[in-house]
């Protein structure tokens, strides 16, 4: 369906272009004149002041870093690495081979795991708790013999106790028992600040499958370390021929870092901080007076030119208002034209169609009636076209009047759902209905409400796409009473849910499914006459749920 082009008066087309060469033109000329003449004088400004900044932000970093690999403590280090023989030993990646158990464990040992007698385990774990050097590693054992003996609060209870007493003790696998003791407890809380803070010292590998047991998916950038260690491996390799404590540079990964070498076989270093580099930078800049520089002038300028912005700004406003009206109410005559012309020329087509086939034709009884059938609905449905119309423009003289009297609304929309379901179910529609017997009393004109329900079941029949359910339901939301239409169609972008029920809008993507933009300008308008609101709840593609609701009566 082609719409009408919509012309700009001559007269404003005249005064634009007056505007426009007179004006915008040379302002403009003049403008980029002097953006010109102001960059060339920033860029000679920048080219005086790069290279001294360049240096004093070098050596202020070479100097943080090195007294940072001597002290380990300096905002500069994101983190710090230490690699020995070409591989990276700190942050470690990997954890130790486990050990083997003390001497004096072996025989609470053979009888736990191999004689299977977690009974005479027990008391064998027990004596070892206060003869043997590793007292968490023997608690462990008891805890492990209770738990197999089903003694699970005695387990949890010694599990408690390894944590608290000798949280820094190492089990053979070389994990903290402040970490281990406290998973078996059940007694995670807490866990995964302390971990991420660096409360013990751990290798990738204990790192990553420790958080992921206390919480699992949850980020932190205590991980950060270990990813760049991993592509520092793959990546760095030191120059030779560096002297003992000579600091170099490098760029790893996007990074950069400083390193220097501590002896033969073992180098240190660290990784930037970028947020450290970027605030040094400005602090330089502000120690040289980098920053200052040409403040005054950008100052003046920058005024002089938000002065004229503004004046031709508001010309152009003031232009664009004054055509845009002219254009807006041309825009909207025709496309009110063209939507109405639509929506009725269908039923009188298919009226005038079937009427002139039973006039010719002699048909079979059944397919008289169907054809009957066909008359009748698209009469119906001219008739509340031409009803629609009528009363938009009742609204519009202010002549349209409603009778709010109360009483109960379920018995309206079970007759509005009664007299369309025919009508929907022959366009292949099923209505899923959930409306009770009877609902609070509420002030409502039962004609409007009726009107503004099946202007809403048409906007579900006609934009419901692929989809042909359409849920209708009545619920009681506090001193509210709701009235919901829901389809699964083609839905509303949410920056136009705003705008659906201004006069004449349609939503853009929805050309060609007929309407001419006044279904839901009405139903706003029923609701304001009513004291209620419309709502609605859409995403393309999932659909949309329009909402009547209505203040109830108090009691």
């Amino acid at each position: 369906m082609r719409l009408p082009t919509i012309r700009i008066p001559r007269l404003y087309r005249r005064a634009i272009l007056i505007y426009f060469l007179t004006i915008v033109v040379p302002v403009c000329a003049l403008l980029w004149l002097g953006i010109q003449s102001f960059n060339r004088q920033r860029q000679a400004l920048a080219t005086l002041t790069a290279e001294k900044l360049a240096a004093a932000v070098e050596a202020r970093t070479a100097e943080a870093a090195a007294r940072a690999l001597q002290d380990r403590v300096h905002p500069i280090a994101e983190h710090y690495f230490v690699a020995e023989g070409g591989e990276i030993i700190r942050p470690a990646l990997r954890a130790p081979l486990p050990q083997p158990a003390p001497p004096e464990f072996a025989a609470a040992e053979r009888l736990e795991l191999e004689a299977n007698r977690p009974d005479l385990a027990l008391p064998a774990y027990r004596r070892l708790v206060s003869s043997t050097s590793s007292p968490a590693l023997a608690l462990s054992g008891v805890a492990r013999c209770q738990a197999r003996l089903g003694d699970e609060t005695a387990a949890r209870a010694t599990w408690r106790e390894i944590a608290a007493k000798y949280p820094d003790a190492r089990d053979l696998s070389h994990r903290p028992y402040g970490i281990v003791a406290a998973l078996a407890a059940g007694d995670s809380s807490g866990l995964f600040e302390q971990i991420t803070a660096g409360r013990w010292d751990l290798p990738a590998d204990q790192a990553e499958y420790f958080l992921d047991r206390v919480a699992p998916g949850r980020s932190t950038s205590y991980l950060d370390q270990f990813h760049f260690a991993r592509q520092l491996a793959a990546e760095f390799r030191a120059p030779g021929g560096l002297r003992a404590g000579e600091l170099r540079d490098d760029s790893v990964a996007g990074r950069r870092i400083f390193y220097r070498v501590e002896s033969p076989d073992r180098i240190a270093g660290l990784v930037v901080s970028r947020p450290w580099a970027e605030a040094i930078r400005g602090d330089l800049e502000r120690e040289l007076g980098v920053a200052d520089a040409g403040t005054s002038d950008i100052r003046l300028y920058g005024g002089a030119v938000a002065l004229v912005s503004l004046l031709l700004l508001a010309g152009v406003v003031l232009l664009a208002r004054d055509t845009s009206r002219e254009a807006r109410v041309n825009q909207l005559r025709a496309e009110f034209v063209s939507g109405v012309s639509h929506e009725l020329k269908t039923p009188i087509t298919l009226v005038r169609l079937y009427g002139e086939t039973l006039l010719r034709h002699d048909l079979p009884e059944e397919q008289r009636r169907e054809f009957y059938r066909i008359i009748t609905r698209e009469s119906t449905r001219l008739g509340r076209l031409v009803d629609q119309i009528l009363a938009f423009s009742r609204i519009e003289r202010g002549d349209l009047h409603y009778e709010l009297r109360e009483g109960d609304v379920a018995p309206v929309v079970a007759g509005v759902l009664e007299d369309y379901r025919d009508w929907l179910e022959h366009a292949g529609f099923v209505v899923r209905p959930s409306v009770p017997e009877s609902a609070p009393s509420i002030r409502f004109d039962p004609v409007a409400v009726s009107q503004a329900l099946v202007n809403l079941l048409d906007n579900a029949a006609k934009y419901s796409g692929a989809s042909r359910e359409i849920g209708v339901r009545l619920d009681v939301k506090g001193p509210e009473v709701v009235i919901e239409v829901e389809d699964h169609g083609v839905g509303i972008a949410a920056h136009e849910q705003a705008r659906i029920f201004d006069r004449f809008y349609r939503a853009a993507g929805r050309s060609g499914k007929g309407g001419y933009g006044l279904g839901l300008f009405m139903v706003r308008h029923i609701m304001d006459v009513h004291g209620g609101r419309a709502e609605v709840d859409s995403e393309p593609g999932r659909g949309s749920r329009f909402r009547l609701v209505f203040p109830t009566v108090p009691a």
